[in-house]
């Protein structure tokens, strides 16, 4: 069994996946990042050593190793089955533009006292975002778990005194985001830009959207997005094309929406459509 490496990018986000192979453990070189390195230890307990000191990681634990800082790691014993480990790296300048849009005023750089933080729906949402940006998902979701992702590690695991505005009512703003998503469904709309329509941080837009409306904007989007696609497949148009004009990736991603909404597949939505077609004209 070989080592299994990948790596991409979500904007300036590097993004990796490790599967290492067993193998005795060994003590990586010591070396540094110039981003915050965040790693989810999926199931295999390690060692950092980090700042002069040694740190357990134990599974499903999410590390911070901050940038600049000289670092090093190991797995505790030899490794019988392979160990699956999920890497981020994200500059200082984005994590504190994401802050303070969090926070709604500047804020200094983040800083994580503990580096190894063990919270399970922190990790799991770690997880969900770092799979959204291998593919099927669309921009605006990946954006709203990034931002979520970086509100629940400032405002819970740095020294940021974050207070977050209490939602109100932003009717107008709401609306002005709804029609532009009801308008522009095919688009792969960012979250920056629907927060340029209403008029708020993005944080704040996400917050209160899903307030007034009852869902999230990436929720939104999905559903109105599904109600047209049914449009136009009752119209006869094929579904890759319906799958491009209604913004999704390609027809498997399309399918997976679908079936979640609608509880079938397009193509078996389509034939039901036919089969009802033929009853009321014979």
């Amino acid at each position: 069994m070989q080592h299994t490496i990948k790596g991409w990018l979500f904007e300036d986000i590097l993004l990796e996946f490790y599967r290492y192979a067993p193998c005795p453990p060994e003590w990586l070189p010591e070396h540094c990042h110039d981003e915050y390195q965040f790693c989810l230890s999926l199931d295999c307990p390690g060692e950092y050593y980090y700042r002069g000191t040694h740190y357990w990681v134990p599974t499903n634990s999410l590390s911070v190793i901050h940038p600049g800082e000289m670092h090093t790691g190991r797995d505790i014993e030899d490794r019988q089955t392979a160990a699956t480990f999920r890497m981020l790296y994200i500059s200082s300048n984005a994590a504190t533009s994401i802050a303070s849009d969090v926070a709604e005023k500047e804020i200094n750089t983040p800083f994580f006292a503990e580096p190894i933080i063990l919270n399970v729906e922190l990790a799991q949402h770690y997880l969900e975002f770092h799979k959204a940006t291998q593919g099927l998902t669309s921009r605006l979701e990946q954006d709203s778990l990034l931002q979520s992702l970086i509100a629940q590690l400032v405002v819970n695991h740095t020294n940021a005194a974050v207070e977050l505005r209490l939602t109100g009512s932003e009717r107008k703003a709401t609306q002005r985001v709804r029609e532009y998503l009801q308008n522009h469904y095919g688009e792969d709309v960012t979250l920056n830009r629907l927060a340029e329509i209403a008029g708020l941080s993005s944080y704040y837009l996400s917050r209160v959207f899903k307030a007034e409306v009852g869902i999230s904007l990436k929720q939104y989007q999905s559903q109105i997005r599904i109600n047209r696609a049914k449009i136009l497949i009752s119209q006869g148009i094929s579904l890759q094309q319906v799958a491009t004009d209604t913004g999704f990736v390609d027809q498997s991603h399309l399918t997976h929406h679908f079936k979640r909404f609608v509880q079938t597949t397009p193509g078996q939505y389509r034939l039901q459509d036919r089969k009802n077609l033929q009853d009321r004209t014979d």
